[in-house]
């Protein structure tokens, strides 16, 4: 009891020292103890906001997390922790807006009263940049870190990254292709011609978009992958190792799915059809409209969109969406 009460105490006095710390930096700011420079500091927020000169593109070229979104500004916002030096730089050169420099976020400061660094900020950058611009095109250099994009429009965009991409609000007048070596990918409320998608290592999951194109491919190593509530035009659909879920998706001509070691749940419009195969007919369960059904069966043959599922090693089951 008394071995409590002196722990608590301890913890009541550190506090109110570091209370005392971020207060005297000029308000109640967060304190962290850093790895780096061994000391206790407290935590910064910065923003610059500035009228760069004209740009039609937005390029990335960082390891570090960046987030780049529409607001309601005429400026260009970049949000950032003071004195952190993996930081990436924003400045205009060529027409062109780059994010460039900085390095991957290390091991997290620990936090000792208040939020850390990397829960402020994601250990990267935040640029805001004016909802009313439209762009030519948005690149993400081979080799960035995890990127953020909210609210951007743009003729075309290229993704090409190591890490996590999340995107929404986006629209593209052509087509969208993302590349991720190692890293999951989220895309919702999506207007483009065509969405290509290709990861090695990481889950794909797309909502709510519209997505015209015949020929959209979404494609994964070793993940899942999700599609729900879009409309698109058709294309295809493959994981070597994951499971294939289709959900309450409005599709135009065609869309085949296969994966190789891994179930598919497909929830179709009432008029569309099915073609159902698995390689492994003696282990897989194939299950349509609430009922077993032999390798190789087909639901509504003659519609005018179709859907192909196919796995080599899982089960299969096909109903109408609600």
């Amino acid at each position: 009891m008394k071995r409590s009460v002196k722990i608590g105490l301890t913890l009541m006095i550190l506090g109110a020292v570091l209370f005392g710390v971020g207060w005297m930096n000029h308000g109640d700011k967060s304190v962290v103890w850093s790895r780096e420079s061994r000391a206790f500091k407290t935590v910064q927020r910065v923003k610059r906001s500035y009228q760069p000169k004209d740009y039609r593109r937005i390029v990335i070229d960082s390891q570090a997390p960046v987030t780049i979104k529409a607001g309601d500004t005429s400026r260009v916002t970049v949000s950032y922790i003071d004195g952190n030096r993996q930081l990436p730089q924003a400045q205009v050169t060529h027409g062109a807006l780059t994010i460039k420099g900085g390095h991957s976020a290390n091991k997290l400061d620990v936090t000792v009263f208040g939020l850390s660094e990397h829960t402020t900020t994601n250990g990267g950058v935040l640029v805001t940049v004016p909802r009313t611009k439209q762009l030519d095109s948005v690149v993400v250099k081979k080799g960035s870190g995890s990127v953020a994009l909210r609210g951007l429009r743009a003729k075309q965009m290229t993704v090409a990254n190591a890490d996590d991409v999340s995107l929404v609000d986006l629209k593209i007048q052509k087509d969208l292709a993302i590349q991720s070596s190692d890293g999951d990918i989220w895309a919702s409320q999506i207007k483009a011609n065509k969405l290509s998608i290709n990861t090695d290592d990481g889950d794909i999951g797309v909502s709510n978009s519209h997505l015209a194109a015949t020929d959209n491919q979404f494609i994964t190593g070793d993940g899942g992958i999700r599609l729900s509530d879009n409309h698109l035009g058709g294309g295809k659909i493959r994981s070597n190792d994951g499971d294939l879920t289709l959900q309450e998706n409005t599709l135009t001509k065609q869309l085949k799915a296969t994966t190789a070691d891994g179930d598919i749940r497909a929830y179709i419009g009432k008029s569309a059809g099915a073609k159902v195969t698995t390689e492994d007919a003696d282990m897989s369960d194939i299950t349509v409209q609430g009922k077993n059904r032999k390798n190789g069966y087909w639901l509504r043959r003659d519609a005018a969109t179709q859907y192909q599922l196919s796995t080599s090693d899982g089960d299969i089951r096909v109903a109408d969406s609600h």
